[in-house]
């Protein structure tokens, strides 16, 4: 059901405050101050983007649906009118292969917003949310604790959390010592040799015991494994496979994807410290050489409970005055969440006129995205990423490509208008 904000006098706020300087939060403060409202940005990260996927998140999923979203939603949000998109585009062009866009995209966003003279930017942690003034949290999904658990207060239980692993990334290998299937490598293991690998991430997970070290107990973590069971990895992340010239299949076969910036260890996903790592890794052969170009991590996250905390319109259910933007509010990817942003920066406009806030078709693919995380489950535990299959249209079409062609003509009709209506005061 889509909240109706009904229509009263033009409330009166001098500026907008902004926590978090991310995609979201640079789109949504540039809307913003390019339509003449004062705005307070509030970071205290560095200001860099990690791509901590696994082939490079600015590039999407390889799964087509995923990626035909994700472009949709780039033409969408350049319809709207992106403060960022065509600095991706020039950036895309330049930095295909060498370089991860996301990073530089950033950085240039970050710039903007310093140098804009409508825009306030503050290098400090909130944790305290002024209720007379417009509040955009877009601190993503590594808000500062003080900050979530006064959200919390305010909202009532509305943690959701999960975690996802990033494996070891690798060049330098000897590749004669790995069988080549396809693009990926695998690397037969006796017996003796993943009892060797094993000994040795215990070992590393021993030592930092005995110096006191607090360590992860997720798991999926392979320190953690292999205190469960000798063969825990084998039969998880390490599964044999038969290799035709071998006359066995065997005892375990780590396997190592081929990635555009090197190779990638499946499963090795570690919470250990990186001298840890940069050892197991090193004693495994044909990686005694390997250059480790990122190490294995578990990440956590946490977002907002949205169908319980916001409307369709990201605005929170308990205090109208508070927007929620980006990744904290259950999206994932950069270009979700600057379309989360933008969206959000024509609410706040369209709130602080005291007008009526108006929906996005579920047509388009922001619109779909939108809708997503505000009628997802209560037991999400996962963000949303745009995908082909969360935008539903009116008429069914027998082929991909017939839906494919209609939404990328419809969403330039229908946001064109989504402008006109917004710009020409409809439901005032």
């Amino acid at each position: 059901m889509i909240a109706i904000i009904k229509r009263r006098a033009k409330l009166k706020y001098s500026c907008v405050n902004v926590i978090g300087c991310g995609f979201a939060g640079i789109e949504c403060a540039l809307f913003l101050a390019e339509h003449g409202i004062n705005v307070h940005l509030f970071d205290c990260k560095a200001n860099t983007y990690h791509c901590d996927c696994h082939n490079c998140e600015i590039y999407g999923s390889n799964e087509e649906n995923e990626l035909f979203a994700r472009n949709l939603l780039r033409k969408e949000i350049k319809i709207l009118g992106s403060s960022l998109i065509e600095k991706e585009e020039e950036l895309l062009k330049k930095e295909k292969f060498s370089s991860c866009v996301a990073d530089k995209l950033l950085t240039y966003g970050v710039e903007r917003v310093k140098n804009h003279p409508r825009i306030e930017f503050f290098n400090l942690c909130v944790r305290d949310i002024n209720l007379k003034e417009i509040n955009v949290i877009a601190s993503g999904p590594h808000t500062e604790s003080g900050l979530f658990e006064n959200l919390k207060d305010l909202h009532g239980s509305m943690r959701l959390f999960d975690t996802y692993n990033i494996y070891p990334l690798v060049e330098n290998i000897t590749e004669s010592e790995f069988v080549k299937k396809g693009d990926n490598l695998f690397l037969p293991m006796s017996y003796k040799e993943y009892i060797t690998l094993c000994n040795a991430v215990l070992s590393e997970r021993n030592a930092l015991l005995s110096k006191g070290r607090a360590l992860s107990k997720d798991v999926s973590l392979i320190e953690e494994m292999v205190t469960k069971d000798k063969d825990a990895l084998k039969s998880n992340i390490m599964r044999p496979i038969f290799i035709e010239h071998l006359s066995e299949k065997p005892y375990a076969c780590l396997k190592l994807n081929l990635t555009r910036r090197g190779y990638e260890i499946e499963g090795f996903a570690s919470a250990l410290p990186p001298e840890c790592q940069y050892r197991i890794i090193n004693s495994i052969k044909g990686l005694e050489r390997a250059v480790i170009l990122r190490t294995g991590k578990s990440i956590a996250n946490n977002y907002i409970n949205a169908p319980f905390v916001i409307n369709n319109f990201s605005q929170s259910n308990k205090f109208s005055n508070i927007f929620y933007a980006g990744n904290i509010s259950g999206v994932y990817g950069h270009i979700e969440s600057m379309a989360s942003g933008l969206y959000v920066g024509y609410n706040v406009l369209r709130f602080i006129n005291g007008l009526e806030l108006l929906p996005l078709p579920k047509e388009t693919a922001i619109g779909a995205l939108i809708d997503k995380v505000v009628t997802a489950g209560v037991m999400r535990n996962q963000p949303v990423i745009a995908s082909y299959d969360i935008i539903k249209t009116q008429k069914d079409y027998k082929t991909i490509a017939g839906k494919s062609k209609y939404l990328l003509e419809n969403c330039e009709i229908v946001l064109t208008k989504f402008k006109e209506d917004y710009l020409n005061g409809k439901h005032i």
